[in-house]
């Protein structure tokens, strides 16, 4: 810890201190704690039989972008909630109604603080992943391994049980008319989990049929969902829109647009080279990446910084133009272990000669990549320089 942080207090710190501050002016509240240790707030209160519980590492993560007047709000928000909440149900039985499926980014909750315990989560799409909440009156709690073992299930009986609660929900929406041709935005008000209908099979597809058209599904944030048929011609405007949207936002969630394929399933949309909406819709898919890349190596970079891992993470870079499709490209350089992020191209650095930029695929065919476990998004380990007869063919290969 620097001077600076002995004296008034590290961001973190003095983030907690806020939260603290809030939790005592509220009603009731009889004692509040900082565990720092665990960058949590405890709070107690009289007729609960344990204290509530505030992890902030979450919001801390997400409010960093934002003001500090909104970053002050969702704070509050976020504290209310946790206190004022029912403790979550102690048995299966009870808690089985209130599951819901979300869709969160691919590395929301890798932030927690050492010892707490993840949600349980499983891949979604390109980026993103599936969690399960308790749905709470006043707030939600993300499902940990801690609560499966509580109630004495299976994560699978969680993910089926949460998917039979949200087909309720899909059909509820339902039942509503599509009107042809028409943009509807659909705003969650804290119960209609409205982003969370991309996780039910087939209710996309039924709304494009219902529509008369192929409809993209954007959810820029957890609580926005906008659904635009393609025929329309408002697709690449609303492209801009959302990326803004999505870059404004506390709790982002994805800038890409996503369709029903042939056989139902929810897709990012990649409109073909020739198709009007290509260089946004690739545009999205880059941006999504490197913000994700980049909240990744920040996080595994302190990891393994803390842990004397002597690991380079290497970040993501994009080439984002007007007038071209964005890529991405990871940086191979000679001499050191890293991990490489997924790109469209990677570029082989050494200091003594100019390196080739070669396709990902060719890549992996010709070096044999092969992800790292239990990291997401992924990565690929890579130690010291390709053999010489390797960078030949890589270099056959090369695009620049």
């Amino acid at each position: 810890m620097g001077l600076l942080d002995r004296l008034v207090g590290s961001p973190r710190d003095r983030f907690a201190a806020a939260a603290v501050r809030i939790a005592r002016r509220l009603p009731g509240v009889t004692r509040v704690r900082y565990d720092r240790g665990q960058f949590a707030v405890v709070v107690e209160r009289p007729g609960r039989r344990t204290p509530a519980r505030i992890d902030l590492a979450g919001v801390y993560a997400e409010t960093r972008r934002v003001s500090r007047a909104a970053r002050r709000r969702i704070l509050t928000h976020f504290v209310r909630g946790v206190t004022a909440a029912p403790e979550v149900p102690e048995t299966w039985e009870a808690a089985r109604p209130r599951l819901r499926p979300v869709l969160r980014a691919a590395t929301f909750g890798q932030a927690g603080s050492p010892g707490q315990q993840p949600p349980i989560s499983r891949a979604a799409l390109p980026h993103l992943r599936e969690l399960v909440v308790v749905d709470l009156p006043e707030s939600m709690v993300y499902v940990s391994v801690a609560h499966v073992e509580r109630w004495g299930v299976t994560v699978e009986e969680i993910f089926r049980a949460a998917h039979d609660n949200l087909a309720v929900l899909a059909d509820r929406t339902l039942r509503h008319e599509f009107e042809e041709g028409a943009l509807i935005r659909m705003v969650d008000s804290g119960d209609g989990y409205f982003t969370s209908l991309l996780l039910s099979p087939g209710w996309l597809a039924e709304v494009s049929r219902r529509a008369g058209d192929r409809v993209v599904a954007f959810v820029p944030n957890y609580t926005n969902m906008v659904l635009c048929p393609v025929g329309t011609g408002a697709i690449g405007q609303l492209f801009d829109i959302v990326e803004q949207e999505y870059g404004d936002a506390a709790n982002g969630l994805s800038p890409v647009g996503y369709v029903a394929d042939d056989y139902g399933r929810v897709v990012p949309f990649a409109p073909g080279p020739d198709e009007p909406d290509h260089l946004p819709a690739r545009r999205a898919e880059v941006i999504l990446a490197v913000t994700q890349y980049a909240a990744q190596t920040a996080w595994l970079g302190s990891q393994y910084a803390q842990a004397g891992i002597e690991v380079f993470v290497s970040g993501l870079l994009a080439d984002v133009r007007p007038e071209s499709p964005a890529v991405t490209v990871a940086t191979w350089s000679d001499g050191i272990a890293q991990l490489l992020p997924r790109a469209h191209y990677v570029l082989f650095q050494r200091s003594d000669e100019p390196g080739p930029l070669v396709p990902w695929d060719v890549v992996v065919e010709r070096v044999g990549l092969e992800p790292e476990p239990l990291l997401a998004p992924a990565r690929y380990r890579v130690d010291g320089w390709p053999p010489a007869e390797v960078m030949d063919e890589l270099r056959a290969h090369s695009i620049g």
